[in-house]
């Protein structure tokens, strides 16, 4: 089967991980790139920069949007961070076409758990092993629904829900409902023991539904993969949890790197305005 014909047998959804696989492997190749990531461009594949071209001709031509590489690095360094501070056990929901398993500096005895859709991680799976590369940590991969029962498989497959766990939520909130995210919250909340860390980003609900995102989620739905929910207040949202989180604005200092200040969208153009990066921790 040839990595043409793989792609073909992903649902719309999964593949949005070809398109953020490109959008990753374009900033690599930036000389003031945020992050490396050498394999991004393997996983996007042939795919990935059609549909990157496609989606930003149609709705914000000429703008290339800094948020995936703010994003990027703004995790990679509290993951980076999380690990210096002891936590051995990392769980990486939706995870697409990831490579921090493979490029971060994990600590020994670090695992990390690479959780989506079976037909995506079989892709995966076949392009990195094509590629010889090997992670710097215990990567274990599972397919699963995460809008069904995820939580009995992730534990036979060695989670420990006694051990504080740092759990992923990277691109993947706003394509669900709130009654699926609520249900996702819960049921991660339920193996998570103190200490534990959450890292997410999200949307605002108001500015989702603004006018100014209008042509946005026109053509995310068109593509089979809309925007479903956001939220304004996300402070109580996780707190029903058990949670205690913080939110940082892209373009604050914590989330700017230099890149965001140097960005215009042009007035009505969709941009990156009103969504926020999140990290809590499991009181």
């Amino acid at each position: 089967m040839t990595a043409s014909e793989s792609t073909d047998r992903l649902d719309p959804l999964a593949k949005t991980a070809l398109w953020t696989a490109s959008m990753r492997a374009r900033e690599h190749a930036r000389e003031d790139r945020l992050f490396c990531d050498p394999l991004a461009v393997l996983l996007a594949g042939a795919e990935g920069p059609r549909i990157m071209e496609r989606f930003e001709g149609a709705v914000q031509p000429g703008v290339e949007d800094p948020a995936l590489a703010v994003r990027t690095r703004f995790l990679d360094d509290l993951l980076t961070a999380q690990d210096r501070g002891g936590i051995r056990q990392f769980v990486f929901l939706a995870v697409g076409m990831d490579t921090r398993a493979f490029r971060l500096p994990w600590s020994a005895g670090v695992t990390v758990f690479e959780l989506d859709r079976p037909a995506l991680l079989s892709l995966k799976g076949e392009l990195i092993e094509r590629a010889g590369a090997r992670s710097r940590c215990d990567r274990i991969t599972l397919g699963v629904d995460l809008l069904r029962s995820w939580t009995t498989p992730l534990e036979a497959a060695g989670f420990d829900p006694v051990h504080p766990t740092t759990w992923l939520i990277e691109g993947l909130l706003y394509f669900l409902d709130p009654q699926e995210r609520d249900l996702l919250l819960e049921q991660l909340s339920e193996i998570s023991a103190p200490g534990s860390r959450l890292l997410a980003d999200y949307v605002g609900q108001t500015v989702l539904d603004s006018g100014a995102m209008a042509a946005w989620r026109a053509r995310m739905a068109e593509q089979g993969h809309p925007w479903k929910s956001g939220c304004d207040e996300p402070r109580p949202l996780f707190s029903t949890y058990g949670w205690s989180i913080g939110t940082t604005a892209y373009g604050e200092p914590d989330a700017d790197y230099g890149r965001w200040s140097g960005v215009t969208v042009a007035p009505g153009v969709p941009g990156t305005r009103g969504r926020y990066l999140i990290s809590g921790r499991r009181c």
